[in-house]
């Protein structure tokens, strides 16, 4: 019986440090501009094999092999950090902590959190328990000054990314002022038109050091080229976004069929 054990903690631990390692991989090609791999994140876990913002969808995620994971998170008026896109004022029934979402993330898969960077502290404090810090993606459209003072000591450590809506007034000028106080490792570019000149422009101001994360869950969000036109012909769609704007993560709502067309391509 010992035996049996032992070779049983011999295979558990082997497997933890398999998973470990698959996040590190993932953080590691995230934080290099010059690796060509595209990232898949799923938008709130896999809502379709499970309700979205719980462990249930991030396990999905996992299994169908994402990269990362977006979860939305909320903070009730008693202070405890939930996952729910929503505004929340006290916790809804059967709402997951992100404590327990980090748990369940640990060493497998990066983490990239939405709505809530107004809470990073707080949510910093929560990965410094569970020894997720590293697999966190931070995001917000705050101004980089505002940013930077939030972060704090954890500003050069932490990977934040900043939300550029290109087709507003002003995009290069924030692009530029985030280069110059917190030069991102990524950014999150949304746009609703495809031919718009800025694009090309942006896109030049972090060649060789950033990679570009574009959402496909619906055409606004990416000049068009969303999950719906590549269902249909994935070179329109997904295929646009890598030729054309280098995309080198990409948030879907289709998983599988992502992952696939890269494993494909």
């Amino acid at each position: 019986m010992k035996k049996i054990l032992f070779i049983t903690a011999l295979a558990l631990i082997a497997a933890v440090s398999l998973a470990q390692t698959r996040a590190e991989a993932v953080r590691a090609c995230l934080l290099d501009p010059l690796d060509k791999s595209v990232l898949v994140a799923s938008h709130r876990g896999v809502w379709v094999d499970a309700p979205e913002n719980t462990v249930e969808a991030i396990e999905a995620a996992i299994s169908s092999g994402a990269d990362i994971v977006e979860i939305d998170v909320r903070r009730t008026l008693g202070g405890e950090l939930i996952l729910h896109h929503g505004p929340v004022l006290f916790r809804p029934s059967g709402a997951t902590n992100l404590e327990d979402a980090l748990i369940a993330a640990k060493g497998r898969i990066m983490v990239n959190i939405d709505k809530a960077f107004k809470h990073f502290r707080q949510i910093v404090e929560i990965a410094g328990k569970t020894g997720t810090l590293e697999q966190i993606i931070f995001k917000s459209t705050m101004p980089a000054g505002k940013a930077k003072a939030l972060m704090g000591e954890y500003a050069d450590d932490v990977i934040f990314m900043p939300i550029i809506h290109l087709c507003n007034g002003g995009a290069l000028a924030c692009i530029e002022e985030y280069e110059r106080l917190l030069s991102p490792r990524i950014y999150e570019w949304v746009f609703d038109d495809d031919s718009d000149p800025v694009l090309t422009i942006a896109s030049a101001l972090i060649a060789g050091k950033s990679k570009i994360w574009v959402n496909t869950m619906w055409g606004s969000l990416c000049g068009g080229h969303d999950d719906a036109v590549s269902l249909d012909n994935p070179e329109a769609g997904y295929g646009w976004l890598i030729r054309e704007l280098g995309a080198g993560a990409m948030q879907t709502d289709q998983t599988a069929f992502l992952v696939d067309y890269l494993k494909k391509r």
